[in-house]
């Protein structure tokens, strides 16, 4: 009989379900063990000890500024050190885009290395690069200064990025459009994998049994979405897409959920008028998604650019069509629907007219397209995705042994 693979999984985030980048090697790490192979893990708690205790509420400007202490190079400096004392033990190392950025002979390493990408670095740069022309904010001190602190990091993880790809064995991405980058003009080619993300039928389940009648939730007439409160995921867009939806459905409501920032900080984009029918939930433990969108009619995510996208795909989970723009990471799910369900990325004309439309649909209309919803994110299942990133792993840990 085969072994099972020795992994271990690295990432310079707090090793949490709560958390997306490292829900994705969690929830993969479980699926893994269940299958019969062994995994490790090396965090941000295990590099820190001493700081890993309970995150506290953090302001806007400090909370960013923690981000990215949490991830400076010091944390691949001491992946790599217990890459080095350990890395014998295992037969593959997974790292982070930049959490590993040295060659394997510095590492002591001789098994097969993975560089994970769960949103292409080189990709969100290009994507601040044009928000900021595309929506200037004035000047100020708040400004200057997170420039001044995030510039050498950002080039350092650009650069990173590139190393990590180069002394990978295999690159590992999330979403077609990081696969055509990685491959293509970034030139990595054949040592590109890709793999989405998944549910795990647990998870699956907690959706389906928690989800109000159609009826109840027809009558809820309530826009959920999931996310940070930033350009990438829409939050300029937002206030348009609103006023727009509500100029023809005054009784619809909106619910935003995990936006990081308080209400006040929220309700700065809209308008007086707007704001009875907004509800902000700055966070919530991921054990309490189900409840929170099981009385929603319709999900929506205007968001410019994703690894991947777990906010799309619980949405579609938890049987609520879906509008989002056509971009990186939720087109992947968005076209496994069998009714078209995006708009050009920007297009808030035609997204607030996707949401009136799921919203005035009649019960039996909007069955089919919960039904649909329901199914394409079936499709997404954690346990099929560790069986063929294991079997991806093998089959390329068993061609460096026969080298």
């Amino acid at each position: 009989m085969t072994r099972g693979l020795r992994i271990l999984m690295i990432i310079h985030t707090r090793w949490s379900r709560d958390l997306g980048a490292p829900r994705v090697q969690l929830e993969l790490a479980e699926e893994l063990r269940a299958l019969g192979h062994e995994v490790e893990k090396f965090s941000y708690e295990d590099a820190f000890p001493q700081a890993a205790g309970p995150r506290r509420q953090a302001g806007r400007f400090s909370g960013r500024l923690r981000a990215y202490l949490a991830s400076n190079r010091s944390f691949a400096a001491r992946a790599a050190a217990h890459v080095r004392t350990h890395g014998h033990r295992f037969d593959v190392v997974e790292a982070h885009q930049t959490d590993l950025p040295w060659p394997k002979r510095q590492l002591g390493f001789s098994g097969l290395l993975v560089a994970r990408s769960v949103g292409l670095i080189p990709a969100y740069r290009e994507f601040e690069r044009a928000a900021a022309t595309r929506w200037p904010e004035p000047p100020s001190t708040r400004q200057v200064v997170r420039k001044l602190l995030t510039y050498p990091g950002e080039r350092r993880r650009l650069r990173d990025v590139g190393r990590s790809f180069d002394a990978a064995d295999l690159i590992n991405v999330s979403n077609a459009d990081d696969l055509a980058t990685v491959a293509g003009p970034m030139g990595f080619g054949a040592k590109v994998v890709l793999f989405p993300f998944g549910l795990s039928e647990e998870r699956r389940a907690s959706f389906l049994a928690t989800r109000a009648s159609i009826t109840d939730r027809l009558a809820a007439r309530t826009v959920a979405f999931i996310g940070t409160w930033n350009h990438r995921k829409g939050s300029r867009d937002w206030p348009q897409i609103v006023e727009r939806v509500l100029a023809r459905m005054p009784e619809a409501r909106f619910r935003f959920l995990g936006t990081g920032f308080d209400r006040e900080y929220v309700m700065r984009d809209f308008s007086t008028a707007l704001r009875p029918a907004l509800e902000i939930v700055p966070e919530y433990r991921s054990d309490e998604l189900p409840g929170r969108l099981a009385d929603a009619t319709v999900g929506a995510f205007p968001g410019y650019l994703e690894g991947f996208g777990f906010a799309v795909l619980e949405k579609l989970a938890a049987g609520l069509p879906t509008v989002a723009y056509d971009a990186p990471g939720p087109r992947d799910m968005m076209r496994r629907l069998d009714l078209p369900a995006t708009v050009a990325a920007g297009d808030v004309r035609g997204f607030a007219e996707r949401l009136i439309e799921i919203l005035s649909l009649s019960p039996e209309r909007y069955a089919e397209r919960s039904a649909d919803s329901t199914r394409a994110a079936a499709q997404f299942s954690w346990r099929a995705i560790a069986e063929e990133t294991a079997a991806t792993y093998r089959a390329a840990w068993e061609r460096l042994g026969a080298a």
